[in-house]
C-alpha cells in the first residue's frame, strides 16, 4: 500500500547489507526514522522496539540460519 501511495518500496530483511547490520541498527531506525520513514520513538515503548528488533533478526535467521545451526 506505501509504494501503491509514491513512497519507495522498503528493502528485504534478507539482502547481506541488512543481515549483516547489527541489532541496534534496526531499533535505531525504528526510533529515529530512515529516509522517508518517521520516528517512532513517540509511539513504540523502548522495550517492544527491541523486540521487534529481535524478532526482524529472528525472520532473517529463519531464511539464512548459520551452517552451525542446521542439524544433519
Amino acid at each position: 500500500m506505501i509504494v501503491q501511495r509514491g513512497f519507495p518500496a522498503p528493502p528485504s530483511y534478507h539482502i547481506d547489507r541488512l543481515r549483516q547490520a547489527p541489532t541496534q541498527h534496526f531499533y535505531d531506525v525504528i526510533t529515529h526514522g530512515y529516509g522517508a520513514m518517521y520516528s517512532f520513538a513517540g509511539r513504540v515503548a523502548p522495550a517492544d522496539r527491541w523486540a521487534i528488533a529481535a524478532y526482524i533478526r529472528a525472520l532473517q535467521l529463519s531464511q539464512h540460519p548459520p551452517a552451525a545451526m542446521v542439524s544433519r
